[in-house]
């Protein structure tokens, strides 16, 4: 099937499903904004490269009359990638599109893991926000937005009375071949009190569980910059950790080289092995060298193979608790960046 009778056939089934799943939702009459307004929105998705849902909006256009919302719009490819039965196109749109008007501003100014809601009844999203973190004011990305882990590639791209479209880099769910249903991620509040890895005991029981499972050298390096950890980031609240094979630690030329070498091991939040398959290839995460992330750079659901800056993860969660994830990977991240850089 090409490409431009998917997406013309796929979109005209959405316009069916989801206008049914609105019409359930929205209840009282509102306002309808001006004829123009679904035009407007389906020409910017369309010149930025998301097709099905332009076509969607261009067919269904009482969907921006309805009350407030927010849709986030999926990439062509992503959802192509998806292999998704058409049944259940409607379900997916669904999670995507919440009964809010939350513009970038609004995002930015809720906490981190707040939930949003959806049109699928007690479903919702979690905010994952880079700005959430004073500390990383020198990031050389500003304002960067993540909902259930996946960028917001263009924020506010539409805004028009009581309706916001952003644009993300891929679906907030996925889905699952072998079980024939759509995975949706489930948000939790975020209620634990930040500052929790300051609690020496949490760095402890993973030190001593690396060293436990044959990872001396990289327990021993992870418990030499620990103190730093604690007292630069003190609002960190979790933490992934990439742990490679043995290495040397007399290989490192300096205590600075160790440093960023065990920090560069080490992304934000808590990212479980189904959590980094729910994300594309090319996801970016924030490692603990200020400014400094690692890439997605594979990710197949077939084969269940993830690599991170072309590391193959060899033994996913190695190690999972509440505020940590170790994952086990082939060898160590390529330095040859870091070693120039100063801290």
């Amino acid at each position: 099937m090409g490409k431009g009778i998917f997406f013309t056939s796929a979109s005209m089934l959405l316009a069916i499903l989801i206008t049914a799943t609105l019409r359930h939702h929205h209840h009282h009459p509102t306002n309808s904004p001006p004829t123009h307004y679904p035009s407007n929105a389906s020409k910017l998705l369309r010149s930025n490269g998301f097709n099905l849902m332009a076509n969607f909006l261009h067919i269904s256009p009482e969907l921006l009359h309805s009350t407030p919302q927010t849709i986030f719009a999926i990439p062509d490819a992503a959802f192509a990638n998806l292999s998704i039965p058409p049944y259940m196109i409607k379900h997916l749109l669904a999670y995507h599109i919440s009964p809010t008007k939350l513009t970038t501003q609004d995002l930015l100014n809720k906490p981190l893991k707040t939930c949003l809601p959806t049109l699928i009844h007690h479903q919702t999203l979690s905010i994952t926000k880079i700005a959430n973190y004073p500390n990383w004011s020198k990031c050389n990305k500003k304002q960067v937005l993540e909902i259930n882990n996946v960028l917001i590639t263009h924020p506010d791209l539409f805004l028009q009375q009581s309706v916001t479209i952003h644009c993300v880099a891929g679906s907030f769910a996925w889905y699952d071949h072998r079980q024939e249903r759509i995975t949706l991620p489930y948000c939790k509040p975020d209620r634990v009190e930040l500052g929790f890895i300051k609690n020496k005991e949490e760095w402890g029981r993973v030190i001593k569980f690396l060293s436990s499972y044959g990872f001396m050298s990289f327990a021993i390096g992870l418990n030499s910059v620990t103190d730093g950890i604690v007292k630069e980031y003190p609002d960190l609240d979790s933490v992934t950790i990439f742990t490679p094979p043995n290495f040397a630690l007399m290989a490192m030329s300096s205590s600075s080289l160790l440093d960023k070498f065990m920090r560069f091991h080490m992304v934000v939040q808590r990212h479980s092995f189904k959590q980094l398959a729910g994300l594309p290839p090319g996801t970016s995460l924030l490692t603990l060298v200020r400014g400094k992330h690692v890439d997605i750079t594979e990710n197949s659901r077939v084969s269940l193979v993830m690599s991170i800056n072309g590391v193959v993860i060899t033994t996913p969660d190695l190690f999972v608790s509440k505020n940590f994830v170790v994952h086990g990977i082939a060898r160590a991240l390529n330095m040859d960046e870091l070693s120039s850089m100063s801290r």
